[in-house]
């Protein structure tokens, strides 16, 4: 058991504060955390923990992020933009790539332990910009199509040019589609679509999706914490993809809603979907149906996680339904539907 200061960026956010949860029933004391959140982030995430060793800063304040790398033994970099909302790379770069490059200066002057850097799986692409992956692996190269992947690109490169120079030991980890309780992103959309019987079908929904549950996902972290010989990149999922219709079931079926018995052609679907994004743009807002959506919905994509199952031992332990059942509770017992 690591029983040295672990810095978390991002600790008051989805996937931080399920790592901040796990690392306290592992038995860690709160002042061997050190919890980087941004200043206009609230601590909702972190409320049932009490006091904790918190850091209000902006990460694109590379100087005092620097600071605070003093004393620790480890780093959890999390924290990042991660919207695909942007209109310029330089606006990813100042939050996913300059603090990344000030950490690992830091972390080199503090002789840190280990280095885990969350990038994403965007690094390979996304399925709405080429098309179906099947079965990929870390050794992919990388094809990314938006600003946010081209930056976790870039951070990952900074790490692995730290390792090759210094010897520092790091982990690169590349979640799938990440989900459960706290998410307010893509997730809770598409739960309250289907709570509020807006959703249907597109296609068949044979298609296979990957999506791994927060709590598999911070465990595998804990288990690259743990590591102390393997460096390198891992890409995190649940047990198995999934066709899309039944996960539309199992969260339907965690809220206890019928889904409506309709489907559409993607031919339609799209037809629609190009009409909605230009008449939203006109007033500037983003359309609920978009061309960009219609093909994430409708395109397999899944990848080979050997990799972490043999290097950290991973063992991921909710399939889709149990995930969804929990999500799904959380969404209602906090009034988010």
């Amino acid at each position: 058991m690591i029983k040295n200061k672990i810095l978390i960026t991002g600790a008051a956010g989805f996937i931080g504060s399920h790592l901040v949860d796990l690392l306290l029933t592992k038995g860690f004391a709160a002042k061997q955390l050190l919890l980087v959140i941004a200043p206009w982030d609230t601590l909702e995430n972190l409320k049932d923990h009490g006091e904790l060793n918190i850091v209000r800063l902006d990460i694109r304040n590379t100087k005092e992020l620097e600071k605070i790398v003093t004393g620790c033994n480890y780093i959890v970099h999390l924290a990042a933009k991660i919207d695909f909302d942007g209109t310029s790379y330089q606006e990813y770069k100042d939050v996913n790539v300059t603090p990344t490059a000030a950490l690992l200066r830091s972390a080199i002057k503090n002789s840190v332990k280990r280095f885990i850097f969350f990038s994403s799986i965007g690094v390979h692409g996304l399925p709405a910009g080429i098309g179906p992956i099947e079965n990929w692996n870390e050794s992919h190269p990388a094809t990314y199509t938006n600003f946010y992947g081209q930056s976790k690109w870039q951070g990952e490169e900074i790490v692995r040019y730290f390792h090759r120079t210094t010897g520092l030991p790091y982990t690169i980890i590349r979640p799938v589609s990440v989900y459960g309780p706290r998410e307010k992103g893509p997730t809770l959309a598409l739960y309250k679509a289907i709570k509020a019987h807006l959703f249907m079908m597109i296609g068949t929904g044979n298609n296979l999706l990957h999506y791994v549950y927060v709590k598999d996902l911070v465990m595998a972290t804990f288990l690259a914490l743990q590591s102390h010989k393997s460096n390198g990149e891992f890409i995190i999922g649940g047990p198995k993809p999934e066709q899309f219709k039944e996960i539309v079931k199992s969260v339907a079926s965690s809220i206890n809603t019928q889904l409506l018995p309709l489907s559409i052609p993607i031919s339609i679907a799209m037809f629609l979907a190009t009409i909605l994004e230009w008449v939203y743009a006109i007033v500037g807002k983003k359309a609920p149906l978009y061309p960009e959506r219609v093909r994430t919905m409708t395109t397999t994509y899944y990848y080979d996680q050997t990799k972490a199952k043999q290097e950290l031992n991973y063992k991921p332990q909710y399939s889709f339904k149990e995930g969804a059942t929990l999500t799904g509770k959380w969404y209602l017992d906090h009034l988010y539907l």
